[in-house]
């Protein structure tokens, strides 16, 4: 039976990143572009949520109402020669965890 592929969280999100700013210029500032986009749409949608609800489902409505915004930014990323799908699905919680905790936290 072959052994199951252990990846841990942390490593698998510097990968992820190291990827996006390793690309070639154009390619790293399209991404850097789309992920400041979704970023941005996501604190938006927060906020306006975030005023009418409480902060987690605020976090829930603005990553729904932003998921093109993310599928753009992680076909970004797959598009990197140093990641494949599998990196980019394995690495999609981690990175809506982090812009999660940034949403809900003090956003410092």
């Amino acid at each position: 039976m072959p052994r199951a592929r252990n990846v841990t969280p942390v490593p698998l999100l510097a990968a992820v990143l190291v990827a996006a700013a390793c690309g070639t210029a154009r390619a790293a500032s399209e991404t850097e572009l789309r992920h400041a986009a979704w970023r941005d749409c996501v604190s938006r949608n927060f906020d306006i949520q975030a005023a009418l609800t409480d902060r987690d489902l605020a976090a829930d409505a603005a990553f729904r109402a932003c998921r093109t915004a993310e599928d753009a930014y992680l076909a970004t990323l797959a598009a990197s020669p140093l990641l494949d799908g599998d990196d980019v699905v394995r690495a999609r919680p981690l990175l809506a965890g982090r812009i999660r905790a940034w949403l809900v936290g003090d956003r410092g």
